[in-house]
């Protein structure tokens, strides 16, 4: 089955093409929302309080704001904990570039006219033209920045994308049936068990980085493997007797992980 990013903008109806390609596939869709759940699942949550029950509205804003490098490591470890499922189509979230190297996913653009945007959201979410517009162009220039701050890439590189569509003149199941049929082509591969093994690792590895950084661990100075799913070699030098005991405890936490392999020295500073 395909694993598929799709990437839209606020009022582009992005989610209603992704909904569609998803049902017409059988295949899960994972928004926010969705991807709220998996961070608690994975225990990638980074100590923010989550009921994984009910979604918390602005989840991943909070996160953002409180802690850049905390998020990206969570949204990572997110989006390959999806991936290594081998299908299902993820919205967002840099899903894109993360899963660049995989042949198995297939990366979708989705491009709306500025003013269709905002005569989107005027009819669906009741705002004026004024609000709506505001609203469109402030989340632009955040998803643009955003994703130059993390990947150091402009989002509309279009090398990123194997389909890029423009919305103008489709409605959003003629788009959804483009997709699917694309897909389905004999072109498209499905993951394999090394690729799906690999996502699976990414995942742990991100995890494990992003639980060192809320426990205050410099990071910096340490690398992060885990060489097969279960074990986590942690290497590197550590500030104090103090902080190399407690990364080897912090890592046994994280869900997924039964063996932890630490080699780590205490730097030695000059007088």
């Amino acid at each position: 089955m395909p694993l598929i990013t799709v990437t839209d903008s606020s009022g582009s109806g992005g989610f209603e093409v992704a909904k569609r390609v998803a049902e017409n596939l059988g295949v899960e869709v994972f928004d926010d929302k969705r991807l709220q759940v998996i961070v608690t699942q994975t225990g990638a949550s980074a100590g923010i309080d989550v009921d994984s029950d009910k979604q918390t509205p602005g989840f991943w804003e909070r996160l953002l704001s409180r802690e850049p490098k905390v998020y990206l490591d969570t949204m990572e470890a997110a989006v390959y904990d999806i991936a290594r499922r081998g299908d299902g189509v993820i919205i967002g979230h840099g899903s894109q570039m993360l899963l660049q190297d995989f042949d198995c996913a297939f990366h979708v653009r989705l491009l709306a006219d500025f003013r269709a945007r905002v005569d989107n959201l005027v009819i669906s979410q009741g705002m004026d033209q004024v609000a709506a517009a505001n609203l469109i162009t402030n989340s632009d220039k955040n998803q643009k920045s955003f994703f130059h701050y993390a990947f150091k890439i402009d989002l509309d590189t279009l090398s990123l994308y194997d389909l890029v569509i423009n919305m103008g003149k489709l409605k959003p199941g003629t788009i959804a049936n483009l997709i699917v049929g694309a897909v389905q082509s004999e072109d498209i591969r499905s993951c394999d068990l090394d690729a799906l093994s690999s996502m699976k690792r990414l995942s742990l590895e991100r995890t494990i980085h992003a639980e060192l950084l809320e426990h205050n661990i410099d990071v910096s100075t340490l690398n992060i493997a885990v060489p097969q799913v279960g074990t986590a070699n942690i290497t590197g030098g550590a500030v104090s007797q103090d902080e190399k005991k407690r990364i080897p405890g912090i890592v046994e936490k994280v869900q997924g992980i039964s063996q932890v392999n630490a080699d780590i020295t205490v730097w030695v500073y000059p007088l």
